[in-house]
């Protein structure tokens, strides 16, 4: 089962456990060997590439790790168990070099393309945003290149370069659609607001198809239409459907701690129930990026943000028992 270019972490933090109904995650991992196709595959790509602010997220997968091993596997608006179901490993975390997008890319791709060759579902914790450059460019080679992206970010991810850094954080999504990988008119992105983004940008996302849902038609139309038009978007005429969670999607209120924080962006509940919807209506993989746990100083960023993989873990779940 092992997969190259990956190296273990620490073991995740555990409790005394007595009764096995009120085990934390950390407590009920399955190890990678043993993980079953359809187990949720974790694993960190701890890259953040150029910075623009003093901190950025190389430091997420260890501080996600952290905030999972506290939570509990079961969904009280689902009713399921995901570890009970599918079981979750931690596969450890892609070989990077801090230094080079070429390395550090590439093994990320390596690696998801390993993962879902196994069968398994990819619960990927960056690392900058760029590192979905890579795992988006896998799960759309494995689903023949005929996917729908839910994009989730305060930033529309559309720059050519920033100083000549074409693989800057702000770039991934131009280099997705440049390359094929992602088509524009299946692409349902939430979380633009305010003052931060350049109308070049914007414009140019439009003329290619890509649908924006402001944070103002949100509000206006409400979570349930805009949710139930976005996911038609996505899922019609696809093979598979991929979610990317930038941290600066969500308002700095409720998650201060990554790069590029900003007022007006969603709240934790409206986090939550849009991606166990997504989940729930067949996303294949999900990806949390821009965590900065160094700078989360009261741990309120890592546990919303580990509350939204657990989200789309039992969303999943409850998509696979949809379909039997």
């Amino acid at each position: 089962m092992a997969i190259p270019k990956l190296q273990a972490r620490p073991s995740w933090s555990v409790q005394s456990v007595v009764d096995l109904a009120y085990a934390k995650l950390g407590s009920s991992l399955t190890p990678p060997e043993e993980l079953k196709p359809g187990g949720f595959a974790f694993f960190g790509v701890p890259f953040e590439g150029l910075l623009i602010n003093e901190i950025g997220g190389r430091g997420g997968p260890d501080g996600l790790r952290n905030a999972l091993s506290r939570l509990r596997p079961y969904s009280v608006d689902l009713d399921v168990n995901f570890v009970e179901t599918n079981g979750v490993s931690d596969f450890g975390d892609v070989e990077v070099d801090s230094m080079s997008y070429d390395i550090s890319l590439a093994n990320t791709e390596s690696v998801m393309r390993a993962v879902l060759e196994r069968g398994l579902t990819p619960v990927v914790a960056g690392g900058s945003h760029t590192i979905s450059e890579a795992t988006i460019r896998a799960f759309s080679e494995h689903h023949g290149k005929n996917i729908g992206v839910v994009w989730f970010d305060g930033h529309p991810d559309l720059m050519d370069n920033y100083k000549g850094d074409r693989h800057y954080c702000g770039c991934p999504m131009r280099r997705l659609i440049e390359s094929g990988h992602i088509d524009p008119k299946k692409v349902a992105f939430l979380g633009l607001r305010g003052f931060a983004n350049a109308a070049g940008e914007i414009n140019y996302g439009r003329e290619l198809g890509v649908r924006f849902y402001t944070m103002e038609e949100f509000y206006e139309r409400g979570w349930k239409a805009v949710m139930a038009e976005a996911i038609e978007r996505v899922t019609n005429g696809t093979n598979s459907v991929y979610c990317t969670f930038d941290t600066d999607a969500l308002d700095h209120a409720s998650a201060p701690a990554t790069q590029y924080p900003g007022p007006g962006g969603f709240t934790s509940y409206d986090a939550m129930r849009l991606v166990r919807g997504f989940a729930k209506a067949g996303v294949g993989a999900f990806d949390i990026t821009e965590y900065a746990p160094l700078i989360d100083t009261n741990r309120s960023t890592g546990s919303l943000l580990a509350t939204l993989m657990c989200e789309f873990m039992a969303g999943r779940v409850a998509y696979e028992k949809s379909k039997k």
